[in-house]
């Protein structure tokens, strides 16, 4: 096969690493474009990733506009060349508008809903076939297909991650000691106007009551001083996830990280503008199996005295793994799945192909009826 994948965001460098990696050493032709945003390059080169940097990063909304244009225009001139059979991609505007133009099937990643993510209207009317999780709170009609599991399970399900205590040891920080990460985002994407996260004295505050009984790393998106009594992050990018497996305790207002932390098992506070009865559906299921507890800026105060108290509840580390694994008992390794859907719509088309009649692919249910992974072993790529 011929595959064109796009990259917008670090979370899709992580999301479609292991699927990249294993179509090359199976020998499909697959071309990695991307564009940048935070440290997209420099994951794509941590990952190893033969890759293509299309576009720098848009410093307003106007550049922001314009950047996408260009990014599209780009890829529709490589893709016109390299005739791919699929262009895949996570919440990917570009792609599936290339993917029409070029006469591919798309297959499109989403997580957010279009309540808050306002580039599904760009991106969902053109794509082939759209992916959500089962928490997922709307109805895509056709050609929405469901899986019982999340974007970070592409890249943290046991079967594809491995907590490393040694890479933390080489970077300074003892895994056996107390500490905590803070994690504040800028907010300054389009579905963030006029919202905001963790304030400056919430922050500090918590960084104050954390660092009385151990280490607070502190990781922010903006340009913010770091707060009194914490620590900048200590390790790669590239290995965030390392430190967020091993910490006492995670708290923040980004989506993708409070996600990670979740289903690792660590204890996560998130206070985010988002949060409430109209959440994304992701992070309502998690709240469900007590893996992340949410409150809205509103209740910034509520949030810092849930933290304190999980920080100094010595169960609270026992009480998390134990949630993490009725978790993973009904979710599935993300990357397989995508890699199957791959495979499966590759089989489908050859047989159409030589069949004197169509074949229609029978789809699978909406909603997941047990959420556990299928014991059929994934088609040999």
């Amino acid at each position: 096969m011929a595959i064109i994948v796009t990259i917008q965001h670090g979370g899709n460098v992580h999301f479609f690493e292991h699927l990249i990696r294993t179509l090359r050493t199976a020998d499909h032709d697959v071309h990695v474009f991307a564009r940048e945003s935070e440290v997209v390059g420099s994951l794509l080169e941590s990952a190893d990733i033969d890759h293509e940097l299309l576009c720098g990063e848009p410093t307003t909304l106007l550049g922001s506009g314009l950047t996408q244009l260009r990014y599209e225009a780009r890829i529709l001139r490589r893709a016109r060349a390299i005739d791919p059979d699929y262009i895949v991609s996570s919440h990917g505007i570009a792609a599936s508008h290339v993917a029409t133009l070029v006469g591919a099937e798309s297959h499109i990643y989403i997580d957010t809903e279009s309540s808050i993510n306002h580039g599904n209207a760009l991106t969902i009317p053109f794509a082939d076939r759209v992916y959500t999780p089962s928490s997922f709170n709307e109805d895509l009609g056709d050609g929405h297909v469901r899986y019982p599991g999340y974007h970070e399970l592409a890249y943290l399900h046991p079967d594809r991650f491995d907590p490393d205590p040694s890479l933390l040891r080489r970077n300074g920080v003892d895994p056996d000691d107390r500490y905590a990460v803070v994690r504040r985002g800028a907010f300054d994407s389009n579905h963030d106007i006029g919202k905001s996260g963790i304030s400056t004295a919430g922050c500090q505050r918590i960084v104050d009551e954390l660092a009385r009984d151990g280490t607070v790393y502190v990781s922010d998106e903006s340009d913010r001083p770091l707060p009194e009594n914490a620590r900048p992050i200590p390790v790669e990018p590239a290995d965030f996830h390392q430190l967020l497996a091993f910490a006492d305790l995670v708290v923040g207002d980004v989506a993708t990280t409070t996600m990670e932390a979740g289903v690792l098992g660590t204890p996560t506070v998130r206070i985010s503008p988002f949060a409430g009865d109209s959440d994304m559906g992701k992070f309502l299921e998690l709240e469900e199996y007590g893996l992340v507890k949410s409150f809205p800026v509103d209740r910034e105060a509520e949030a810092i005295e849930s933290v304190e108290r999980l920080y100094r509840d010595p169960a609270t580390t026992a009480v998390w793994a134990e949630r993490r694994e009725r978790l993973l008992e009904n979710k599935i390794d993300v990357t397989r799945f995508v890699l199957e859907e791959l495979l499966d719509a590759a089989a489908l088309e050859e047989l159409s192909g030589a069949a004197s009649e169509p074949i229609t692919r029978e789809r699978r249910p909406a909603e997941s009826t047990d959420g556990r992974q299928s014991d059929e072993p994934i088609p040999n790529p």
